[in-house]
């Protein structure tokens, strides 16, 4: 793969002052909590209509598509990467999931709920698989901070949404012979053949061959390789392997931030993790669980998806929402809790 190690730089720059804008918004943003909840269900509801609309046309209405196929959100470059799918639908699942609680909200709780669990179901029918353990992670924090008994209800939508994916082959088959499209006909030898067993067969999609490359091309453990213009350094390694194509970018955020930053980077972003998750906990102590939620969907998402921390402009274009959100919010919420409690 040629090194456009100057393009790659200048978005990169581009990114960081992107991200900065982004912090900095959310920072002013997060001392009105309602215009916090207003966030989550404007982003929580259309997510819920994106997903719904790219089911209907993926499935029912477009030709070469199959029913049960990887889902795309379709209203995003005519057809967003499933795992960029799955993460943000699970995300905007999650943080309905942990706001419907809430005594005010701007739509009847059963339109609520059916939002909820058709973006828990969309987010299992992208296939990504960091998706579905970052919705475990998420649903983990929520259950254990509200307990069974507020808490069941959300784990119970997530466990059914789960099940419903992992038995659906029969149904997805059915709808595909009914469509009765000659494309559809053609591509049925591929079928519809079990997600769970399409899930194992894809094994770790060339990320430990990733890793690898990404550990060898670091000289320098303490300080890594620098922050852009050296993404072709640890591709050469793999371009003698041509059945790796997901070599775009490293596939964990904690991972690139080792490569690019070293031991010291990643201490550094470690410690503003800890004292996110410390606020957030506080938060949660107060009654609001959601960014203590949303903090460990995100942590979790990005263990083996993602790229640089240090930019808004990535590859996969998601880390700024499942990491940068609720920490930011996390943060500033969590200082002026703690400022109140010292007065």
């Amino acid at each position: 793969m040629p090194d456009h190690a100057l393009g790659e730089i200048m978005r990169g720059l581009v990114g960081a002052m992107l991200l900065v804008m982004f912090c900095a918004l959310l920072w002013q943003e997060a001392k009105n909590n309602e215009s916090l909840q207003i966030m989550g269900w404007v982003m929580g509801m259309t997510s819920a209509l994106a997903a719904l609309i790219s089911i209907v046309l993926s499935y029912f209405v477009l030709p070469y598509h199959l029913a049960g196929e990887r889902l795309m959100n379709l209203l995003v470059h005519g057809g967003l990467n499933p795992v960029c799918t799955g993460l943000i639908f699970g995300f905007a699942a999650v943080w309905l999931a942990a706001l419907v609680e809430n005594r005010s909200k701007p739509v009847p709780r059963r339109i609520a709920w059916a939002a909820i669990a058709l973006l828990h179901f969309a987010a299992f029918l992208s296939g990504s698989r960091g998706a579905m353990l970052a919705m475990a992670g998420g649903h983990a924090v929520l259950l254990s901070a509200r307990g069974w008994r507020r808490g069941r209800v959300a784990a119970c939508v997530f466990l059914l949404a789960g099940l419903c994916y992992f038995s659906s082959a029969p149904l997805f088959a059915r709808i595909t012979q009914w469509r009765a499209q000659p494309v559809a006909a053609a591509t049925a030898s591929r079928g519809i053949i079990h997600p769970f067993q399409k899930a194992i067969a894809r094994g770790d999609n060339s990320r430990l061959d990733i890793y690898r490359a990404g550990w060898h091309v670091m000289d320098n453990r303490w300080v890594g390789t620098g922050q852009w213009g050296v993404t072709g350094n640890w591709q050469c390694e793999l371009q003698s392997k041509a059945d790796i194509t997901t070599m775009g970018h490293l596939h964990s955020a904690f991972f690139a931030t080792l490569v690019h930053g070293g031991f010291i980077g990643l201490t550094l972003l470690l410690v503003a993790l800890g004292c996110g998750i410390q606020r957030a906990w506080q938060l949660a102590l107060g009654g609001d669980v959601t960014w203590l939620t949303l903090l460990a969907f995100g942590c979790t998402g990005l263990l083996f998806d993602g790229e640089s921390l240090a930019s808004l402009a990535t590859a996969p274009r998601f880390e700024g929402l499942l990491f940068w959100l609720p920490l930011t919010v996390a943060l500033a919420r969590g200082s002026a809790t703690a400022r109140r409690a010292d007065s």
